[in-house]
């Protein structure tokens, strides 16, 4: 795991390009720790770098202690998973827009949660 005084081997400072734009995730953050491992499970669904993923994980435990040692509360993964199903949900709601025939809202199908389930891309276009 990284820190200030001591960088990690997979220092993001060093390695950025000097316009590339950059979020840091502090252990004082009480979403930092699941943001983190929600990263490193991702990374390791998308096959990153093997030793990136353990990193990682080591980084979110570390960070969860810090927050623990220090009386700091830390927004566990449980809730993480809660707030990303309701978005999910929400997103689906809100792109559906669709109404029946006597205006009201229509609950949303299993086709439309698979769509926004499937993998997405951005395009910067749009």
């Amino acid at each position: 795991m990284g820190t200030k005084n001591n960088p990690g081997l997979y220092d993001c400072y060093e390695k950025a390009d000097p316009d590339e734009p950059i979020f840091v995730l502090r252990a004082n953050d009480k979403y930092a720790p699941t943001l983190v491992w929600l990263w490193a499970s991702l990374a390791g669904l998308d096959g990153t770098k093997a030793a990136k993923v353990p990193e990682a994980q080591a980084c979110a435990t570390d960070m969860m202690q810090w927050a623990h040692d220090r009386g700091r509360p830390v927004v566990g993964i449980g809730q993480a998973t809660l707030a990303g199903c309701m978005e999910l949900i929400r997103a689906v709601n809100s792109a559906a827009h669709r109404l029946g025939a006597d205006g009201t809202n229509q609950m949303t199908d299993i086709e439309a949660l698979r769509m926004f389930m499937a993998e997405t891309t951005f395009d910067p276009k749009v």
